[in-house]
């Protein structure tokens, strides 16, 4: 009989495990605020590219290591991705428009969507606008926005640029946002870099003070957390 019932709150475990989702690139700080890292790849070269110049500058180029000039707009459709690595595991795509608004240096005006496609959180959306120095190695833009899981979202984003190859970049965006109904996503998460953490494998760290957990999805963690102490008390009262 104790073989039996070990099997069976084994066989319990496993099952609601596995129909959790995924703990992605999410965590919730004591604050409310969730926390979101993952890389964008913005690849301009190559017969498939996913950012496209759709509007030159009337100028010469000012900024020689985006290769564009004041004016030039540019459609992206870029891939996000859990590290840097470009085949690692899909987040979702970021889709908008960039152009260079400075006359005198490598400064993006970027106005765009970060779309997930995966997981608890596909079809959701962040809205991002805000001003991109590239020279700089931390910028911050504004969340503006958002829908599905992010409704109402705002906040701000850190982007780091993670490698260069040629006009190809890799950028780390580490999201931090708050939603107009009040809910908290909960999952393992990197820190920022800015935050003296966290690293180019987007895979680890936490931030001190923050409430960081490793199931993604609150209410099914809680149910499926609540269900294994009820099955496993089961077999000992």
């Amino acid at each position: 009989m104790a073989t039996t019932s070990s099997s069976v709150v084994v066989l319990t475990v496993l099952l609601l495990v596995s129909a959790l989702p995924p703990a992605c690139v999410l965590a919730a700080d004591d604050d409310g605020t969730t926390h979101l890292s993952f890389f964008m790849h913005d690849i301009v070269s190559g017969s498939n590219p996913t950012a496209v110049k759709v509007i030159k500058g009337p100028g010469s180029t000012t900024a020689p290591t985006l290769g564009m000039a004041f004016g030039d707009t540019t459609v992206v459709d870029d891939a996000l991705t859990e590290t840097s690595s470009a085949t690692s595991a899909a987040v979702g795509r970021m889709q908008g428009i960039y152009m260079l608004s400075s006359q005198t240096g490598a400064v993006l005006m970027v106005c765009a969507n970060l779309l997930f496609t995966s997981g608890d959180h596909n079809g959701s959306t962040i809205a991002v606008l805000g001003r991109d120095d590239t020279s700089e190695p931390v910028r911050e833009l504004s969340v503006v926005g958002g829908t599905g899981k992010y409704r109402m979202a705002n906040g701000y984003v850190l982007w780091k640029t993670s490698s260069m190859s040629g006009a190809d970049a890799t950028v780390q965006l580490d999201v931090y946002l708050t939603t107009g109904n009040g809910t908290i996503d909960e999952a393992a998460a990197p820190v920022s870099p800015v935050d003296g953490g966290g690293g180019s494998s987007g895979s680890s760290g936490t931030k001190a003070g923050s409430a960081v957990r490793t199931a993604g999805g609150g209410w099914v963690s809680a149910c499926a957390v609540a269900a294994v102490v009820a099955v496993v008390g089961s077999f000992w009262v």
